[in-house]
């Protein structure tokens, strides 16, 4: 129940926690010292107002002193989020406004203001949608097991497998005599040399850590699994998974692992089963179209598996759980995006109702709230890979587009729950993206709004032909490594990139080696193994000072609501608050100086080539003002 009960206006809002399902009502009580007309509250979200509501007069009550007027209404607010709220009304005739305001709780007045600074706050809820507060402002570091550390146990081998020199970076990124491009090779990484790593992604850090599948596979990215059941042997077993996540937790970092349910390897033993009898009860596992197995956008090798099958869907709660008794915390549904609604609901509700701390992450490139099924809303998923920020990032540091970058921030902030949007997978660099170095001077990477950042290939699409595969990875090949001169752009560009990044709702997700620097268009090129022999001690220093200023403001980062103050080709001015702190980002992107207009009350917490006074040539302010 929210209450005020001060001077002339006194109001309290009924509702032991509002709800989108259970309404709440207010009431009003005014002394009958004027007549009193048009009594209205005022809603805001996201910085705009959603909501007017009258309120009737319903009776009169005395004391020992005087008379009051009661007014009340219900309030049914059918979206979830945080609200703000101030009143007006007429008194004999003239316009009031009632704002949070000790001093004058009436005026006529209107505030310029943002809402937060003059308004009460509601918070609503959803009830289909569960918070975890656990994983509020973690700092996300992803791991490509294979390319990331040997353990001391050195490489396990594997028959048949080859192995790449761990300092030969290019890939193989040829066709096979057959013509055919294959990523058939290992570098050796393993579930040991991760947990040996542990310290190191501490000491920068990071307090969780996102690896991509683990399952047994013949490929070196293991999206396309033998065996859902079995750790690829390669990269350890189930007890060094156990080892992992044991350690993990000690360092206070939590495990998420990828899983792809989406297809199989076509040497999964099921699939042989399925295609070497027609009565094999593995056939119903996977689509078949006019006998056919339907390959994953067009691979053969990748046949695609029947998600709304319920005997598969209760194998794959099976493996789920396997990890989860492992020790892993969360999961990463690669290609969640499309995978099917009942399917989603099926494996998250299933887990949830005996791992109620086991969070789900869905693979999505696109805005949620533009998609036919944006899966935020009922249970589907508990977060979101936020593409759609990574790229709004990148293209305004690089470009300066702001209308892009302001139309991506505000459908995310304020369409996305707060439960969601509190912990967005807000990925910068992943194993399917441009490396951040590359994306920020590349030649080829798309400026086009209305295309993916990462929709590079144009160039060797040609009209009526295949796609020129080999000429596309030539380019790559040729382009992995940028000329001196843009290297210096490029960091100074990634210096610009990361604060915004940091001060943004949701956990900051950096792929391996990003903190070194590292160059390269996209697969096989952006996957390349961890340089443990010439650290970017520079670069580290700075991703880990982000991480300690993100970790000291966690109370506002974590918990609060972003708005952008300003912004246009040049600067940024993006804020976090709640109702009591600011944090205030400035970033330039040119090589002007700006002078900085919000000195009172405001101290630095980071800068970055700028002073309090001045924000300098492709420089970053921080300032935090605690109320």
């Amino acid at each position: 129940m929210l209450r005020r009960k001060k001077g002339y206006f006194n109001f309290r809002i009924i509702s032991d926690e509002y709800t989108t399902e259970k309404k709440g009502k207010i009431e009003v009580k005014i002394p009958d010292e004027g007549y009193v007309e048009n009594l209205q509250i005022i809603f805001y979200k996201f910085d705009k107002i959603v909501e007017h509501i009258n309120i009737p007069y319903r009776r009169k009550e005395r004391n020992e002193e005087r008379e009051y007027s009661i007014y009340s209404a219900e309030l049914a607010l059918k979206k979830s989020g945080i609200y703000w709220f101030y009143f007006t009304l007429f008194i004999e005739g003239q316009l009031y406004y009632v704002y949070r305001n000790e001093e004058f709780l009436l005026t006529q007045e209107n505030t310029k203001a943002y809402p937060n600074e003059y308004c009460w706050k509601l918070e609503v809820k959803d009830t289909n949608l569960k918070e975890y507060p656990e994983w509020k402002g973690r700092m996300i570091y992803q791991i490509m097991p294979d390319r990331f550390a040997i353990g001391s146990n050195g490489i396990i081998p594997v028959e048949g497998r080859k192995i790449k020199d761990w300092n030969d970076i290019m890939p193989n990124w040829k066709p096979g005599p057959d013509g055919i491009y294959r990523n058939e090779y290992f570098y050796g990484g393993n579930l040991q040399g991760i947990k040996e790593k542990l310290p190191y992604i501490k000491e920068l850090g990071f307090n969780a850590i996102y690896m991509n599948p683990i399952c047994e596979s013949r490929n070196y990215h293991h999206y396309d699994s033998e065996n859902f059941f079995q750790i690829d042997p390669m990269l350890g077993t189930w007890k060094d998974l156990e080892d992992l996540c044991t350690e993990a937790k000690k360092f206070g970092i939590k495990v998420i692992v990828d899983m792809a349910f989406n297809h199989t390897s076509d040497e999964h033993e099921y699939f042989k089963s399925a295609m070497s009898d027609v009565n094999s009860p593995y056939r119903e596992y996977y689509i078949f179209k006019d006998g056919k197995p339907v390959g994953w956008y067009g691979y053969t090798n990748m046949p695609e598996l029947n998600k709304g099958n319920p005997k598969l869907q209760k194998e794959l709660i099976t493996v789920l759980k396997k990890y989860i008794n492992a020790g892993v915390d969360a999961f990463r549904m690669d290609l969640g995006d499309i995978l099917p609604r009942e399917f989603l609901l099926t494996i998250v509700k299933d887990i949830q109702k005996d791992y109620p701390h086991i969070i789900f992450i869905n693979e999505m490139w696109d805005i949620a709230t533009e998609r036919e099924n944006p899966q935020i809303f009922d249970g589907q998923t508990n977060s979101l890979m936020n593409y759609p920020l990574r790229d709004a990032i990148i293209r305004w540091v690089r470009w300066g587009l702001h209308e892009h970058f302001q139309y991506n921030f505000e459908k995310v902030y304020s369409e996305y729950p707060k439960s969601v949007a509190d912990i967005l997978m807000n990925v910068i660099s992943t194993h399917d993206t441009v490396t951040l170095m590359t994306a920020l001077v590349g030649e080829i990477i798309n400026s086009d709004p209305y295309q993916k950042l990462d929709d590079i290939e144009g160039p060797w699409r040609h009209p009526g032909a295949e796609f020129d595969t080999f000429g596309f990875r030539s380019y790559s090949a040729s382009h992995d490594q940028l000329p001196e001169e843009q290297k210096i752009v490029a960091r100074r560009r990634v210096e610009l990139v990361l604060p915004i990044l940091y001060n943004l709702p949701g956990n900051p997700c950096m792929f391996q080696g990003t903190e070194n620097c590292v160059m390269g268009y996209k697969d096989p090129f952006c996957r390349k193994t961890m340089d443990w022999e010439h650290p970017d001690l520079e670069m580290q220093a700075y991703v880990r000072a982000l991480n300690h200023y993100r970790e000291s403001n966690m109370d506002v980062v974590g918990n609060g609501e972003p708005r952008l103050r300003a912004i246009n080709e040049k600067r940024m001015i993006l804020e976090v608050y709640t109702e009591k702190e600011s944090i205030i980002t400035f970033s330039s992107r040119t090589d002007k100086v700006f002078n900085n207009d919000f000195k009172d009350d405001y101290e630095v917490i980071f800068s970055k080539n700028s002073t309090k006074d001045k924000i300098g040539p492709y420089g970053t302010l921080i300032l935090r003002r605690d109320k």
